[in-house]
């Protein structure tokens, strides 16, 4: 995840400080760093005011064959399901279907955290913000490479230890954004898979996304995830399916039509006159609702002064430019997306 965060900021500053861009540099900067880095295969894709100026894949879908990755290759993009997640519930706010300050057991009665007292406070705000007050991915080992319905994962959060106080503190929860997906499903009547089809996959025309490794039909533009064995060499390993966690980490896209998702995201929820979500649901998933601890008196590699977690994102800066950012880890791939919105530039 540090190397491919690197990666990507050096992208950003290439993109942001340069006054003419040398595309064929940066080319070939990244073809370099996939071979220096070992990396099976990779695809890129970069976005300036509201364009796609850079896409291409580099390196190999899988190391047992030749064929390389391009925009259209599909990679699992994990916990960057996040941010759908959220923007669904946004829409829902605006339709007055939900509230942020909504109670999760007035919607899911079967809901409960490690104290019945919390558990009745927790709102949908709370889902989303990572400071219920579970260690960071505590209770993964319920869901990962289980059988288990939605439901049923929900009902088992219960039994997870409290590691810090509610709402006082970070603990990035796979659990709760599970939560929102079954609270999503229950106040829609439709599941996660058709909830993100018909309000984004469709009005974006990301025609290549996916939310199921079921979905893959005869695409065969898939990257295959791997693995380092002991004297670092990669190797092929199975696809996993995450199909009773679709709304934490489930969906499977490319960079081609993760820059639309971008363009979408940095023009504040309006694709060309249609307004996805309201400025207000903008406001409310792009402010701080859980800040880290930043080093003040020694910057870190991106010069950041404050950082913390929105509704479905990251948020910080970057050398004084507003920051908006998340990663997604699967087994054998990793994702990210960095925006600097002010400078309408997206990696």
């Amino acid at each position: 995840m540090k190397k491919i965060l690197l990666l990507s900021v050096v992208f950003i500053s290439t993109a942001v400080f340069a006054q003419k861009v040398d595309y064929k540099a940066l080319d070939n900067y990244i073809s370099q760093t996939q071979k220096d880095w070992n990396i099976p295969g990779l695809s890129v894709g970069i976005v300036k005011d509201g364009k796609i100026v850079f896409e291409k894949g580099y390196g190999q879908m899988d190391v047992n064959e030749k064929q390389q990755p391009d925009e259209h290759t599909l990679y699992a993009i994990a916990s960057n399901t996040k941010a759908f997640t959220a923007a669904i519930m946004a829409q829902l706010v605006d339709e007055g279907k939900v509230n942020w300050k909504d109670k999760v057991q007035d919607h899911l009665a079967y809901f409960e955290l490690y104290d019945p007292a919390i558990s009745r406070l927790v709102t949908i705000e709370d889902l989303l913000s990572h400071n219920v007050g579970l260690g960071t991915f505590s209770g993964d080992v319920i869901w990962y490479k289980s059988e288990l319905s939605t439901e049923e994962v929900v009902k088992r959060i219960k039994f997870v230890p409290q590691a810090y106080g509610f709402r006082d503190g970070y603990g990035y929860s796979n659990l709760m954004f599970i939560t929102a997906g079954a609270l999503i499903e229950k106040v829609t009547g439709k599941s996660f898979k058709e909830n993100v089809t018909e309000r984004f996959l469709k009005p974006l025309e990301m025609h290549d996304t996916v939310v199921s490794i079921q979905d893959f039909g005869n695409n065969t533009n898939v990257a295959t995830p791997h693995a380092l064995d002991a004297n670092n060499k990669n190797y092929a390993i199975p696809w996993v399916g995450w199909d009773n966690v679709k709304s934490t980490g489930g969906m499977i896209s490319s960079v081609h039509d993760m820059s639309k998702w971008m363009i979408l995201n940095m023009n504040h929820g309006v694709k060309d006159q249609d307004t996805l979500f309201s400025i207000d649901s903008r406001n409310t998933m792009w402010n701080l609702h859980n800040s880290f601890g930043v080093n003040q008196v020694k910057r870190n590699a991106t010069g950041s002064q404050y950082a913390g977690y929105g509704l479905g994102w990251f948020l910080g800066d970057y050398y004084g430019n507003f920051r908006v950012r998340h990663g997604g880890g699967y087994d054998g791939m990793i994702s990210t997306v960095q925006m600097l919105p002010d400078e309408k530039l997206g990696v």
